[in-house]
């Protein structure tokens, strides 16, 4: 009987154990990639070579305006860091977000605010029909894109190479 209670007990301990070091898949509970977000901005650029002229910049969060123009978020309560790569082109709609958030509890909830609060038709003469926001633990990532590049980029295929270079997994993916 006491060998019957120790065996129950010690999976008991093994089962609590297991269970406990684990994360609920899709949870955004996790640490997003790790470095930079211009290096991870990068790292996908490796992945998908795009013959496009490109500069990332990392934004200053305290201008609000510049974070509204390239993120979409009106204000950066959540967010820790963010950065933007456009094309330098500004007749091309062309750009990809990333941006840190203090809490990856927070994660989807600050990508639903990017897709809803981003400017579309923020360039000129030309719009970005082509729009999605993805998230893994606390990196999101917006991504819009125009049409006519299609031949060149979609924005799924960014969304692709974000879910490889963070490895092999995404939280969430937002479209409209």
């Amino acid at each position: 009987m006491l060998k019957r209670i120790i065996s129950i007990m010690m999976i008991g301990i093994l089962a609590l154990g297991l269970t406990a070091c684990g994360t609920a898949a899709g949870n955004g509970a996790g640490k997003g990639p790790e470095g930079e977000l211009s290096d991870i901005i990068d790292k996908i650029y490796e992945q998908k070579k795009l013959d496009l002229a490109l500069a990332t910049t990392k934004l200053d969060l305290t201008d609000l305006d510049v974070l509204k123009y390239s993120t979409g978020l009106s204000d950066a309560s959540m967010v820790k860091e963010a950065a933007v790569s456009e094309a330098m082109i500004s007749s091309m709609a062309y750009s990809m977000a990333l941006v840190r958030v203090n809490d990856s509890k927070d994660a989807k909830t600050v990508a639903q605010q990017m897709l809803d609060g981003i400017d579309q038709r923020k360039w000129i003469c030309v719009a970005a029909d082509d729009l999605k926001v993805a998230g893994t633990g606390d990196v999101v990532m917006l991504i819009m894109v125009a049409d006519s590049l299609a031949d060149t980029v979609t924005a799924q295929q960014l969304v692709d190479e974000f879910k490889t270079v963070c490895g092999g997994k995404l939280d969430f993916t937002l479209e409209k």
